[in-house]
């Protein structure tokens, strides 16, 4: 089994802040040409991308998982406040960095 799967878990989109489907397909796109397998809306997966579009984060709020994850809630990367034009790279670095 490979130790690069990611899922990219969305909240229900009730309140976007941030275009999750751009950002999701631009941070898939990314990862698959470094050989990570993606999928959606999975727990079968070595690191979860939470994509909340507010800063409610219902992505993660509900999760009841402990597999590591970066939470992106709105213009936060785990709790950091980053510039839209930067949020896919932010993720993307972070995922690299932790697997």
């Amino acid at each position: 089994m490979s130790d690069k799967r990611i899922s990219i878990n969305f909240c229900g989109g009730c309140n976007p802040r941030i275009n999750r489907g751009k950002i999701a397909y631009e941070v898939k796109e990314l990862l698959m040409s470094d050989a990570y397998l993606i999928s959606f809306n999975s727990l079968d997966a070595n690191l979860v991308i939470y994509l909340s579009g507010c800063t409610s984060n219902c992505a993660q709020k509900y999760s009841k998982t402990d597999i590591p994850s970066v939470i992106v809630a709105a213009l936060t990367v785990d709790t950091l406040l980053v510039e839209e034009s930067r949020l896919v790279t932010e993720i993307v670095k972070r995922v690299r960095n932790y697997l």
